[in-house]
């Protein structure tokens, strides 16, 4: 099966790496990431409307989804702990 996929790969045909009788009875894997970006989309969309309920100034919204977005963008996978809040505050 490996070599039948490897073989029409190399010819260029990657809408039949494998022929409809090997594909009957599985399963297409559902990806994982509706759910952060979900969460990233409704944390950016909360920032947002904290803003406007604190009463920061009408430009202030603009780039705080922006802010939220790189912040999940760059922490991916990993959680933020208080020694991450903490660490570059703290003198050495």
């Amino acid at each position: 099966m490996l070599l039948t996929i490897a073989e029409r790969y190399a010819e260029g045909r990657m809408d039949n790496l494998l022929d409809a009788d090997h594909l009957t009875g599985v399963t297409p894997a559902v990806p994982g990431e509706r759910l952060p970006g979900t969460v990233v989309g409704l944390a950016a969309v909360l920032v947002m409307a904290g803003a406007a309920v604190l009463g920061l100034p009408d430009a202030a919204p603009i780039p705080l989804p922006v802010v939220v977005i790189l912040f999940a963008v760059v922490n991916r996978g990993r959680m933020p702990t208080a020694g991450w809040f903490t660490d570059p505050i703290t003198p050495r």
